[in-house]
């Protein structure tokens, strides 16, 4: 009885220093040794920053890396995520990370999975959140867990906080409550690429970010910038912006000001601020997508995630994904193609690859009188993977047909088609590493 007491009290020691050690969230409590060592050299020096990004050329839509997400849902009998919503999840990063340039793109790890644990439901931030954390992951993703609160409770106070996400550095784990802000994830995983908050540090005078982007360490020429904050000189200097911000993005801290007198002027769109609206995040700057880059140059993955690598073409899902459900189709319109494909999830694992073989899309007729709708199927540099199409009105199957490269007429017809909402399952029948792209066009 005495070794459980003696174990409690270990556990109960360690939690109260845990938010520190282990998390970047949203309440960062400062550690002088949690910048990561990969990345010490190169957020010392701006213009190693700036020339780092400088030989991507990044513009829009240009992609570098693609990455996996693995979602784990703790399971909720009231309510159960499902596919829609982790869609959701992946259409949110991808347009955050889209809109800045950042040369990265998401996808959904098809072999998300559901763990049927309620005590996990509403999970304690200091004693479980960072062991379940270190505990439920997979390989060559990045391991996200989905529960209904996460709690923090400070020992000897009643008061409960509840917090939207966090990130545990040592397991490279995200934790995420079910209903947050759209800008979360992303913010969480922009810890995960090795960003930290502007505000870092900015209660303790020795650890402060100057405003000043031009202070120098007394005795050398290095920029406080550099040293202090997130280290980051094109990140203004802030304080905690949740008490200094109002609902429409709006700095109110018009009066406080740093230890040297200067008053703060922070950018309220940044993804990694505290902002009271989260919506207001939006915005990545230069160097923090140079540093993102650098710390997924230095992930033992990355080889797998760069799209210029010919090796990995197999592994990159298009554009549309993740449509591998119906409740999860991608809505095509007529006279507008688009180019899908098949293709594998990397695992890490020797010989595990994950297949992705179906594609679900919808569209909606809105006509009046019955017609006839053409599904077109036209080659891709004279390769076409072996297909079966199907289509469905509701959950009532329409017509279906088998399509091969060896195919007169690569096309399905829907004859006498009355408006309402049609569903069509791409599925591919023999898988192949080369013919995975297709092309669909509709037409009336």
């Amino acid at each position: 009885m005495l070794f459980k007491h003696i174990l409690l009290t270990y556990f109960v020691l360690i939690s109260l220093n845990i938010n520190a050690q282990f998390f970047d969230n949203e309440e960062y409590y400062f550690n002088i040794s949690d910048t990561p060592i990969r990345t010490k050299k190169l957020i010392n020096n701006t213009d190693l920053l700036n020339s780092y990004l400088f030989q991507y050329n990044l513009k829009k839509h240009n992609i570098i890396y693609i990455i996996p997400v693995k979602f784990w849902i703790i399971k909720n009998k009231k309510k159960t995520i499902g596919p829609s919503e982790l869609k959701k999840f992946i259409q949110y990063l991808n347009y955050y990370y889209s809109i800045n340039n950042t040369g990265i793109r998401f996808s959904l790890r098809p072999d998300y999975q559901y763990i049927n644990k309620e005590k996990l439901l509403n999970l304690r931030y200091y004693l479980q959140a960072p062991f379940q954390s270190l505990k439920i992951k997979s390989k060559a993703c990045i391991n996200v867990i989905i529960v209904n609160k996460l709690v923090k409770k400070k020992l000897f106070k009643s008061k409960k906080k509840k917090y939207a996400g966090t990130y545990n550095p040592i397991s490279h784990g995200i934790i995420i409550s079910g209903n947050i802000s759209t800008s979360t994830l992303s913010h969480e995983i922009g810890h995960y690429l090795g960003l930290k908050h502007p505000h870092r540090g900015w209660k303790y005078k020795w650890f402060q970010e100057p405003v000043s982007r031009t202070r120098l360490i007394p005795g050398t020429h290095i920029k406080m910038c550099e040293r202090r904050g997130d280290r980051l000189c094109d990140t203004p200097a802030e304080p905690n912006l949740t008490k200094y911000t109002d609902n429409k993005c709006n700095y109110t801290g018009w009066n406080v000001k740093d230890k040297y007198g200067e008053t703060y002027k922070p950018d309220t769109h940044n993804i990694m601020s505290y902002t009271y609206n989260r919506e207001c995040r939006n915005k990545f700057t230069k160097q923090q997508i140079a540093l993102m880059l650098y710390t997924l140059s230095k992930n033992k993955y990355s080889k797998y995630w760069k799209i210029q690598n010919n090796k990995n073409q197999k592994f990159f899902p298009d554009a549309f994904e993740p449509d591998n459900h119906q409740e999860t189709a991608t809505e095509i319109f007529f006279n507008t193609p688009q180019i899908h494909s098949f293709h594998k999830t990397f695992t890490g694992r020797k010989k595990i690859e994950i297949p992705d073989t179906t594609d679900w899309l919808f569209f909606e007729l809105k006509t009046q009188k019955p017609q006839t709708i053409i599904i077109k199927f036209p080659e891709i540099n004279n390769l076409f993977p072996e297909i079966k199409i199907s289509v469905f009105k509701g959950s009532n199957l329409i017509t279906e047909k088998k399509l091969t490269d060896k195919s007169y007429l690569k096309e399905l017809k829907i004859i006498k088609a009355i408006p309402g909402e049609y569903f069509i399952k791409i599925r591919q029948i023999v898988e192949t590493e080369r013919e995975n792209f297709y092309k669909i066009s509709l037409f009336k």
